[in-house]
């Protein structure tokens, strides 16, 4: 197969699902962000990722809507600069797949999922109480990558806080284990993955 996105005729969502089906497994963010006013929103992303160590810079990736509106999640760091990012591990699969629902806004996903916000330190948006790890972000920086349907907005947000839970750190609580943590990756279409047999391999020293 072969595929010229420059082409006149290029069809991106179908191209779409088939980047999705070779780029993975990719974690997901489960976003807690909330409204000037004070609704709580929750939401997955699994455009996600840490982009810088130094200072700790996390991004993730929401999309344009099919109508061209954004998403409630990116209404709202847009209008407060902040947010929370929530580890999924495969204890909380089922209750993220319900954040992805389309509700009404103000509307909120932690109740529809039958999670629970917790107050953080340094945001007004909550952590997620059943994840593993929570990452208190500060907006950073938002680029706009277009503004037609499927046109994606990367936040890079500033991590001021993180919260880990203490059973899944290693022995020495200088790492993650990652077989205690059991992060779920997503797929192509309705697929997932759980990390569930981990292994190592060493970078030859030359």
């Amino acid at each position: 197969m072969y595929i010229d996105v420059k082409a006149a005729e290029f069809d991106w969502r179908g191209a779409y699902k088939l980047f999705l089906g070779f780029i993975n497994p990719r974690p997901i963010a489960l976003v807690s962000s909330v409204s000037p006013d004070g609704a709580r929103n929750l939401a997955p992303f699994s455009f996600y990722n840490m982009v810088s160590a130094n200072p700790p810079v996390v991004m993730f990736c929401p999309s344009i809507r099919r109508d061209g509106s954004p998403k409630h999640t990116l209404a709202n760091v847009q209008a407060t600069r902040e947010f929370v990012v929530a580890t999924v591990s495969d204890a909380l699969a089922g209750r993220m797949v319900k954040t992805a629902a389309e509700l009404p806004a103000g509307q909120s996903e932690f109740e529809y999922a039958g999670l629970t916000p917790l107050p953080a330190v340094r945001v007004k948006a909550a952590l997620v109480k059943e994840a593993p790890v929570n990452l208190e972000c500060t907006l950073r920086d938002i680029v706009s990558l277009g503004d037609q349907p499927g046109g994606g907005r990367v936040v890079l947000g500033d991590v001021a806080a993180v919260h880990i839970a203490d059973e899944i750190l290693t022995p020495r609580r200088d790492a993650i284990d990652p077989c205690k943590l059991r992060t779920v990756g997503r797929l192509g279409g309705q697929y997932y993955c759980t990390v569930t047999d981990p292994y190592e391999l060493h970078i030859p020293k030359v």
